[in-house]
C-alpha cells in the first residue's frame, strides 16, 4: 500500500489556509468581542465588531491549525487509509478521528477541526489535478490577505 506523503501534506497545508480563514471569519462573527458579555444584536454594528477582531483570531488560530490541525489531520487520514480502501468509509473514520482531536479545545478547535475536515475532503473529491508547491503557497495568501484586510479596515473606520 502506497501513501504519496508529499501530495498529502501540500493538501493538507492548503486545507490549512482554508480552516484558518473559515474559522477566524466564523468565530469572529460569533464572538465579536470576547471576554465581554455585552451582546450586539444590531447587524451593522456586529460586523464590525467582527471585521476588527478576525486580524486577532488569524494570529491566534493560524499556527495551532497549521501545527495541530495538520498532524491531527495526517494522522487522522493515515488511520483511515489503513483500516479500510473504500472512500465513504474512510471519510466516515476520518471524521471521528477529526471530532475526536477536535474535542481539545472545545468549542474552538471542534469547529476548526470540522472546517479542516470539510475544506480537505472538497479538495480531495473535487481536485483532480496533482497539488503543487506553487498552488500550496498561493493558499497561505488567503489567511494572510484576510487579516490584511482587517488591519486595513481597522486603520481606515478608526
Amino acid at each position: 500500500m502506497r501513501f504519496p506523503v508529499r501530495e498529502l501534506l501540500l493538501r493538507k497545508i492548503i486545507s490549512a489556509a482554508i480552516a484558518t480563514s473559515l474559522f477566524s471569519l466564523t468565530y469572529a462573527w460569533l464572538e465579536p468581542i470576547p471576554f465581554i458579555s455585552e451582546n450586539i444584536h444590531a447587524i451593522s454594528a456586529r460586523s464590525h465588531e467582527a471585521f476588527r477582531i478576525i486580524n486577532v483570531f488569524i494570529i491566534y488560530a493560524a499556527p495551532a491549525i497549521y501545527l495541530y490541525g495538520i498532524t491531527a489531520s495526517l494522522i487522522s487520514e493515515l488511520s483511515a487509509r489503513v483500516v479500510t480502501q473504500r472512500l465513504w468509509l474512510r471519510l466516515t473514520v476520518s471524521t471521528v478521528f477529526h471530532c475526536g482531536f477536535g474535542l481539545i479545545l472545545l468549542p474552538f478547535s471542534l469547529i476548526a477541526a470540522v472546517f479542516f475536515l470539510i475544506a480537505d475532503t472538497i479538495l480531495i473529491l473535487k481536485w483532480k489535478k496533482p497539488v503543487s508547491i506553487k498552488i500550496t503557497l498561493a493558499s497561505s495568501l488567503l489567511p494572510i490577505g484576510l487579516w490584511v484586510l482587517s488591519i486595513a479596515y481597522i486603520h481606515i473606520s478608526g
